[in-house]
């Protein structure tokens, strides 16, 4: 193999197949060189990354390179053009307006390049890539590594009706979902699919590239999830959790609703936090024109702040609410403004917060269970 590639391409495709790396001293990297073309590819048993590049290929061949050292090597590389030559046992790069820089990387025998599936299923749809990115950002911090309920580590994509798409996630504490108008095949997710956040990070990385669409796709089994851009492929082998009906955990009785400033809440939220314990507890205080927000440990710390409210004129509603999953929603939305919405008969049920300012056709909701606290 014989290969000449700009710097920039190369450290292009090799960013893209580190989510495939989970143990990067272990893991490799595949080079496989056609005429005009170089394929970089890393899998494991979970997730596979293709990433296809023009380029000036002197002699085709296949490689497989140490993932760690390759990746670490290209990501310092000077600028311009970078030689890849297979020599015996090694993998020679040379950089370097001269050639100045020579690295010779052991070459790893015995593996074989494993070639992309070909999905032919029809359960295929293109979503605009900015919106299928801000539905993961919108989910995604609900959505955890590990949970002692399975359904807690992953995101559940599917259709709630016929002219949109949703991802909804929950660790059963809070549950946020962002859903979004798109024009998809009558075929496409009718039974929904489970994405695990790793996935989801993946997802977001592809979107993130400028491209104005991405093309998913799910096998005809429903055990593989295709994602694709020009030159850019990753497949994910669907986890077989079985979603709960989400559904039952929103509120349905008429709610009241205030409008709060996201900026002006969030460095309250944050102040009084100071004075929380582990339980990251905060209790709100709604009352005429008013919103307290009250934190305190078991021993002496307390914080209070009160910031205005001009659209409540209610009667006093006192509910305690996890003060860390309040910031994570924060620092998700970008939006101006927050409604909040909560049953002021009941602070047992949830309380829902929904962005006042969204991009166009996308909609999210978050939702919150309060926690008990002793007086």
């Amino acid at each position: 193999m014989k290969v000449q590639i700009p710097k920039q391409l190369l450290a292009l495709a090799t960013q893209r197949v580190q989510g495939a790396i989970i143990d990067r001293s272990l893991a490799q990297i595949g080079l496989n060189a056609h005429p005009g073309v170089l394929q970089v590819a890393a899998t494991d048993r979970v997730l596979a990354v293709y990433s296809s590049l023009e380029c000036e290929v002197h002699t085709p061949g296949l490689v497989f390179v140490p993932a760690r050292l390759f990746s670490d090597v290209v990501k310092e590389l000077p600028d311009g053009l970078v030689k890849l030559e297979l020599m015996g046992s090694y993998l020679i790069i040379t950089a370097g307006t001269g050639d100045e820089f020579v690295m010779k990387l052991p070459v790893i025998d015995e593996l074989s390049w494993q070639q992309a599936p070909q999905l032919t299923s029809i359960n295929t749809a293109e979503l605009p890539a900015a919106k299928v990115a801000y539905m993961i950002e919108q989910v995604q911090f609900c959505v955890l590594p590990e949970s002692p309920r399975n359904y807690g580590t992953v995101g559940f994509l599917h259709r709630p009706n016929k002219g949109s798409c949703r991802l909804v996630g929950t660790d059963g504490f809070r549950l946020s979902y962002c859903e979004i108008d798109a024009s998809l095949p009558d075929s496409f997710l009718s039974n929904g699919v489970c994405l695990s956040k790793r996935t989801m990070a993946e997802l977001q990385r592809m979107c993130h590239e400028g491209f104005g669409k991405i093309r998913l796709a799910i096998s005809d089994d429903e055990t593989t999830l295709l994602a694709e851009v020009p030159g850019y492929q990753i497949f994910v082998r669907l986890s077989a959790v079985k979603y709960p009906n989400y559904m039952g955990v929103l509120p349905e009785r008429n709610l009241v609703s205030v409008v709060v400033s996201r900026n002006h809440f969030q460095s309250v939220t944050k102040r009084v936090l100071l004075a929380a314990d582990k339980s990251r507890a905060l209790q709100l205080c709604f009352s005429d024109s008013s919103l307290t927000l009250n934190s305190k440990t078991m021993g002496s710390s307390e914080g209070r702040e009160t910031v205005p409210l001009v659209d409540y004129h209610g009667p006093r509603f006192d509910i305690a609410v996890n003060g860390k999953f309040l910031t994570d929603i924060f620092a998700t939305t970008e939006s101006k403004d927050l409604t909040l919405h909560f049953n002021q008969e009941s602070n047992e049920d949830p309380i829902v917060i929904v962005p006042c300012q969204e991009p166009l056709e996308c909609r999210s909701k978050h939702v919150l269970v309060p926690i008990k606290q002793n007086d």
